[in-house]
């Protein structure tokens, strides 16, 4: 990915290694920049950084404050001069996914925050892995996929079957903690209310939680342990299933 940006004569530029990221990863590159005048220029507190923020804000072209800095050395620029930088900043474990509303930008530029660059960043590949499962088994079929600060969040819509009748999604939020994988699930359920003159039918969130070690969810080398994850979530929906209808 490339985003070039000019100020005063000067030329901003930043390309990434990769057109896309998974939680946790690196964002590598470098930064170029190029004095087109005719005279010398002294470049105070340059540098680049990394921000998760709303997409209206930037599109508003509201102020950027990075979460992560990189300083570049102060640097007097003779006309036509070019320096190149290259650049490692480190995506947090848990950090959101990029969705249709927030994401993570690299900003540059003086005091690192004059332009922008949007980064498309992914769900782990794991988390990718266990919400087939809920396609594949059990009929659930992901709606949306949400960044939150914690991980990740799936909205999955439950089958036409009779046992999930009253069942109206489904926001799974998934992440990891020292290699422990957290799954949280948040039911939104139908019920009838009858403790008024007429019965009704009345809306009820239902939470419930999975945390499962390693040799519980994998089988090493990318490959997940399909089997007990399937118990595990089966689980889940079980309690559901006894307790809602």
């Amino acid at each position: 990915m490339k985003a070039t940006y000019f100020k005063d004569g000067i030329e901003w530029q930043i390309v990434t290694t990769l057109e896309s990221w998974v939680q946790g990863s690196e964002v590598l590159g470098e930064i170029k920049v190029k004095n087109h005048g005719t005279q010398n220029t002294l470049l105070t507190n340059p540098g680049l950084g990394l921000t998760y923020t709303d997409i209206k804000k930037v599109q508003a072209r509201e102020v950027m404050k990075p979460s992560v800095v990189e300083a570049l050395p102060t640097t007097a620029l003779e006309a036509g001069q070019e320096i190149t930088s290259q650049f490692s900043l480190k995506l947090p474990e848990n950090c959101p996914v990029t969705d249709k509303k927030s994401s993570f930008y690299l900003s540059f530029g003086q005091n690192s925050t004059e332009s922008h660059l949007q980064l498309n960043i992914l769900p782990l590949e794991l988390f990718t892995k266990v919400v087939s499962l809920f396609d594949t088994f059990f009929r659930f079929k992901v709606k949306e996929i949400k960044g939150i600060k914690t991980g990740v969040e799936y909205k999955l819509m439950p089958p036409t079957s009779r046992d999930m009748a009253n069942v109206e999604h489904l926001l799974l939020e998934l992440r990891l903690n020292e290699d422990v994988l957290n799954m949280i699930f948040k039911f939104s359920v139908k019920k009838l209310d009858m403790s008024g003159i007429t019965t009704k039918m009345s809306k009820e969130n239902v939470k419930e939680t999975l945390s499962l070690n390693p040799k519980e969810y994998s089988l090493g080398r990318g490959m997940i342990n399909q089997d007990q994850l399937l118990k595990s979530i089966e689980s889940i929906l079980g309690k559901i299933k006894a307790n809602v209808f």
